[in-house]
């Protein structure tokens, strides 16, 4: 097969240079979940277009902006051909070539200006800790910290989350973890900018964060957030990288929470797909919500490897989305259709997207959306503080 060669080096570098090994089965086509709005050929087609180094056509076909980047594709390749990860070796192509569509612009530019997907003044990332009951300390505060709590952006800056955040801080303190943040010096992971293509800002955020790191001798990362954890866990080198929910799970084993309220709620558990397809992270979220006292697990029908990501990957979940289908939308309604009356999310953007399709689909008097470290939260001290 004939590859373009400029391309062909792009996909070397992102670790997707088996583009080769694709044969065109379209196994990617039949699971992707927004392939239907683009007449059953995506991403099939555009792996085929590179294959006889047509270029031109994939640098200017719109659907590469479709991929949702939630890797459902490149988990049930029989070739190890990482669709996905061509559609981010695509879009970095497009970047570069100066030819950033008009719905990314904002989202790369918060990124750029403000550390945030938002936009907010960064100066502001550590306004939430004025609202907690319990504050985290800072580097500074605490200079001799074992983990650095990294907040991440949607748990600094997005009001839902910051809610979560709250409930952490009072969690990590008193099961008296050894942590800190960094407060206004906290970047961000960069994970998103990268998925969207844009790998020269990607590259900026970890320098920085790494510098950072060095600056307070970081050495052990926690964070709350999927897309921070993946990161920090396969993209930088020499941290010990762990995700709450493993550090909470351990605190409720050692008997160092105590979960004694009973949550009475029937819950179904959406997979964050950078906790699952990205690091096979499916029965730790589960194993938390079955030690809960009084929450009856219920499934999806897609779930684990095969669960529908929410949408709010690679900058869309403040970026709108130039397709039809609305993920988040679809994933509300069989989350609803389970008969559950809880939600249960482990990611921030999981949060905001599925709360949206909640409204949307009109289901809120049925259904609510809540981080797992709320029901961990109303079990250790009770319904009315959770």
């Amino acid at each position: 097969m004939r590859v373009n060669p400029t391309l062909a080096t792009e996909f070397k570098e992102l670790g997707a240079a088996k583009v080769t090994e694709c044969f065109n089965c379209g196994n990617c086509t039949a699971i992707c979940p927004v392939t239907p709005q683009n007449n059953g050929t995506f991403p099939r087609r555009l792996i085929r277009y590179i294959q006889l180094g047509l270029e031109e056509k994939v640098l200017n076909a719109p659907e590469v902006w479709l991929c949702l980047t939630c890797a459902q594709c490149t988990v049930t390749c029989p070739r190890e051909a990482y669709p996905s990860e061509i559609m981010v070796a695509i879009r970095k192509d497009i970047i570069e070539s100066g030819m950033c569509p008009v719905h990314m612009r904002d989202f790369l530019n918060n990124l750029q200006k403000q550390r945030n997907p938002w936009g907010i003044g960064k100066f502001k990332r550590d306004q939430w800790r004025k609202k907690a009951d319990s504050p985290p300390p800072t580097v500074k505060e605490n200079p001799e910290f074992e983990w650095l709590w990294f907040v991440d952006c949607a748990h600094s800056f997005d009001n839902r989350n910051i809610e979560v955040s709250k409930k952490i801080a009072r969690l990590l303190n008193d099961i008296e973890l050894n942590y800190a943040i960094l407060g206004r010096e906290e970047g961000c992971c960069g994970n998103d900018a990268r998925k969207a293509g844009e790998e020269g800002l990607f590259l900026l955020l970890k320098e920085e964060n790494e510098q950072i790191f060095a600056k307070y001798g970081v050495e052990r990362i926690v964070t709350a957030s999927p897309h921070c954890y993946n990161t920090f866990k396969n993209e930088y080198d020499g941290y010990d990288v762990k995700l709450l929910l493993e550090i909470i799970y351990d605190a409720i084993k050692s008997g160092a929470l105590t979960l004694k309220h009973p949550v009475n709620k029937k819950v179904t558990y959406h997979d964050s797909c950078y906790l699952g397809r990205y690091n096979d992270i499916y029965e730790l979220p589960r194993e938390i919500l079955k030690l809960i006292p009084g929450v009856e697990l219920v499934e999806m029908p897609r779930n684990r490897r095969e669960a529908l990501c929410c949408g709010g990957g690679a900058g869309f979940v403040v970026s709108e989305y130039p397709g039809e289908i609305r993920p988040n939308n679809l994933r509300a309604k069989e989350a609803a259709d389970t008969g559950a009356e809880v939600l249960a999310v482990a990611c921030p953007f999981c949060m905001i997207m599925l709360e949206d399709g909640v409204k949307v689909q009109k289901v809120d008097d049925k259904i609510v959306v809540r981080d797992i470290i709320e029901l961990v939260y109303e079990s250790v001290y009770g319904p009315e503080e959770g």
